[in-house]
């Protein structure tokens, strides 16, 4: 009885040891790096009224950076309605950093969704006329002074945006890694509103 007893528990210590604690494995993350995929459409000058823009358009055939064939997201992730990612807007106050929250009936969403959530979540979902995700919205300049845009809010990525595909939980979750323009090395596009 003891050899069975031992048996049983050296089975279940081997069990436990190789359980998989990564979250990622678990729910079937896929990694991939595709630059320029969003971006800030800038101006030379802000002034009080103006709106800071981002736009996002993933096509559904991307270029994946070292692969020579085309990655189809809707084919990778089972037809995932919808790509999501965050985004920072903050506006200094002395030598702090305050975030700009801005009401919803203020935001110009043109295409996709924004949330405010004490950051901004924006999701882009798939246009099936433009066969790509698509996301443009602008945020109100409501008072003049030094702003700032930073992407992935708890993210410690600085020089790049995720965007998470929306699949199904017993499909491929898509985490691109993408690039976007006016960042500066700590990943901040800052501006002057006058």
């Amino acid at each position: 009885m003891k050899k069975i007893v031992l048996l049983f528990l050296s089975f279940f210590v081997v069990s436990l040891s190789s359980c998989d604690t990564n979250d990622d494995d678990f729910y079937n993350t896929e990694y991939v790096r595709v630059n320029g995929l969003v971006t800030i459409e800038t101006q030379a000058n802000y002034a009080v009224g103006d709106k800071i823009t981002v736009n996002c358009v993933v096509d559904r055939l991307v270029n994946e950076l070292g692969q020579s064939t085309p990655l189809d997201i809707r084919k990778t992730t089972n037809n995932a309605p919808s790509l999501t990612f965050s985004y920072v807007l903050e506006k200094q106050n002395g030598s702090e950093w305050v975030p700009v929250s801005v009401p919803a009936n203020q935001m110009e969403v043109s295409s996709g969704q924004l949330q405010n959530l004490g950051f901004y979540l924006a999701t882009a979902p798939y246009d099936t006329v433009q066969d790509a995700y698509v996301f443009r919205a602008g945020l109100p300049l409501l008072s003049s002074g030094t702003y700032r845009l930073s992407y992935g809010y708890n993210s410690e990525e600085t020089d790049v945006v995720e965007l998470r595909s929306n699949s199904a939980s017993d499909a491929i979750t898509l985490l691109i890694y993408t690039t976007s323009n006016a960042l500066n090395n700590s990943g901040f596009y800052t501006f002057t509103v006058n």
